[in-house]
């Protein structure tokens, strides 16, 4: 999935409810933070402090933030062991993070080909359905619970869905997003207009 701003630096998931979080970097960290919470809502996060925050407070109680942008491997290495360690502190602080160090460990390296091969394998073999409606419907459900928590992405959403009369150009434009994306947004949530 393409992202319109690819932000690279430090990054954090805050419980809100007892104001304690996970830190962690990236090169992409609107990537990095949607696969965290894929994860989380599917159950298969391999970071057991996090999962089980997550399945006891729910959704609604945890949001990724990006706490500082860097330039380099090296300062986002730095940064992030600083943060681990303590040494540097957050408003709330970062206990879910299993690792004392920041190293990445597959940063500049590839599974072999064996290895990429049983990961190939082991996709076929799932049964999950896809493209069922239930599944659509979750992750569907899934975004606009996203919406509702951002108070502008909320209020861009409800600009697009309720004025359908304006051109998707439009209606982009006085939003700040790109046409195509004001076009999605429309599409999508066009049933929910006059319910916000």
């Amino acid at each position: 999935m393409p992202y319109k701003h690819v932000v690279c630096g430090i990054y954090r998931i805050v419980n809100l409810a007892t104001n304690v979080c996970y830190v962690g970097q990236s090169m992409n960290i609107h990537k990095r933070l949607a696969e965290h919470f894929r994860l989380l809502r599917y159950k298969k996060h391999p970071n057991t402090y996090l999962q089980r925050a997550y399945d006891k407070y729910g959704a609604h109680n945890f949001r990724g933030e990006i706490e500082v942008e860097c330039g380099s491997h090296e300062e986002m290495d730095m940064l992030e062991g600083m943060f681990i360690r303590g040494e540097a502190t957050f408003s709330s602080p970062a206990v879910y993070n299993i690792a004392s160090f920041a190293k990445a460990p597959m940063r500049g390296k590839q599974h072999s080909a064996e290895v990429r091969e049983r990961i190939r394998l082991g996709r076929r073999a799932s049964t999950f359905d896809y493209s069922s409606e239930e599944y659509k419907k979750t992750l569907s459900d899934a975004q606009l619970a996203r919406y509702r928590r951002d108070p502008k992405a909320f209020a861009r959403l409800k600009f697009i869905v309720d004025n359908p009369e304006m051109s998707y150009a439009e209606r982009g434009r006085r939003t700040g997003i790109a046409t195509s994306s004001a076009r999605k947004l429309a599409i999508k949530y066009a049933h929910l207009k006059g319910t916000f």
